[in-house]
């Protein structure tokens, strides 16, 4: 099984929410940066304009079914026929959203369903969240994860890229320290 670990930004914590950013890397740090156009412009708030928006080169903005396009082609790329298990900071919206890209595959369908319409390699079931990890392990999953990951940087919070790569370091150091967690502990 392949690992990747994902972050996104988006418009709110809400039901209608819509994908801003996205940032994957895998565990061999493979990356992919995404930036969308399409977003639900309605739904800026000032929050997001200060902390996101005004972080993005919009020139590199792509579409919604564009973005699905690159997402698609890296994990099919890094899957090399293995299943892929998501990674994600929290328990649903990082996940629910990109697995949102994968109904651009089919747009004429009215739903897209997560058992049926995803790829073979991305099965619903298989995500993780770093604080259900973090919980399991001991730790308050409000702990400062970039201090965790012993990472210093300044001004790159709420970048999905940066908070992958964040996610991926903190998986990382748990394994590490709770080896029993994951089995495959010789790839980390």
């Amino acid at each position: 099984m392949k690992i990747i670990f994902v972050d996104t930004e988006f418009t709110g914590e809400h039901s209608k929410t819509t994908l801003v950013s996205a940032g994957f890397v895998t565990l061999d740090n493979k990356k992919l940066y995404i930036t969308l156009n399409d977003y639900n412009k309605d739904q800026v708030t000032p929050w997001l304009k200060k902390n996101v928006l005004s972080k993005i080169n919009k020139k590199f903005s792509i579409s919604k079914r564009e973005a699905y396009q690159k997402v698609s082609k890296f994990f099919t790329d890094c899957s090399q026929g293995q299943k892929i298990q998501l990674i994600s900071a929290g328990k649903t919206l990082d996940i629910t959203l990109i697995y949102d890209l994968f109904h651009q595959k089919s747009p004429k369908k009215k739903y897209m369903h997560y058992l049926y319409d995803l790829p073979k390699y991305l099965n619903h079931e298989f995500h993780l969240d770093l604080s259900t990890l973090f919980y399991l392990c001991g730790y308050n999953k409000k702990v400062n994860r970039e201090k965790f990951a012993n990472l210093r940087t300044k001004n790159l919070k709420h970048n999905a890229l940066h908070d992958a790569m964040v996610i991926r370091k903190c998986f990382i150091k748990l394994m590490k320290n709770f080896p029993k967690l994951y089995k495959k502990k010789n790839e980390i």
